[in-house]
């Protein structure tokens, strides 16, 4: 009797026996499907217990804390390598574009650091143009160089304690209660 409405059909003629195989093949896959879907259902709802004494465990474990140290070595390394070549970068910048002259005899100073007061031999057009913001004082390997002004913006986005005196103009704000403001400091005032 389980197939009489099949048989039935069958019988009067309504159905293909090819029609009555499709159905018949669909409802077994349905229902096959939903019991996959209540078997997945019901591994998520209950999980296994984790046996932390299993070699299986310790081993799994050992093995995720392994790839942890090594991640953390790789970034390390890669923290490292990128440092190295951002020094190397500043390096060759200072070393490329420095305008030291050796025959300078004009003591220049400045302060570095905004504590120590330093003197550095510059000529004479090297004392204007410094006075000026066209040149800058840059350190590397305890040793001062004169690089253009530009250069020593390229190096303060990339390491700025490089540069160690750079005068950039700053904007004047006018004060009218200033009784000095008519009187404009020199840029070759030597102190």
């Amino acid at each position: 009797m389980s197939h009489s409405l099949q048989e039935q059909l069958l019988k009067s003629g309504l159905v293909s026996q090819d029609q009555a195989k499709k159905a018949d093949k669909q409802a077994k896959l349905n229902t096959h499907q939903q019991q996959k879907q209540k078997k997945k259902r019901k591994k998520r709802s209950t999980p296994e217990p984790i046996d932390t004494e299993s070699i299986a465990y310790i081993a799994a474990k050992a093995q995720e804390e392994e790839i942890e140290r090594a991640k953390e070595l790789n970034r390390q390394k890669e923290v490292q390598r990128l440092e190295k070549e951002l020094q190397a970068q500043v390096r060759d910048l200072i070393q490329r574009h420095q305008v030291n002259d050796p025959k300078a005899n004009v003591s220049y100073n400045f302060v570095e650091a905004g504590k120590f007061v330093k003197n550095f031999f510059v000529n004479d057009k090297q004392q204007q143009q410094l006075a000026n913001g066209f040149l800058a004082i840059t350190l590397l390997d305890d040793t001062y160089y004169l690089v253009p002004a530009p250069i020593a913006e390229k190096l303060l986005e990339r390491v700025p304690e490089t540069v160690v005196y750079l005068n950039k103009e700053k904007e004047k704000t006018s004060n009218e209660d200033d009784p000095y403001a008519d009187y404009p400091i020199p840029d070759d005032l030597m102190w």
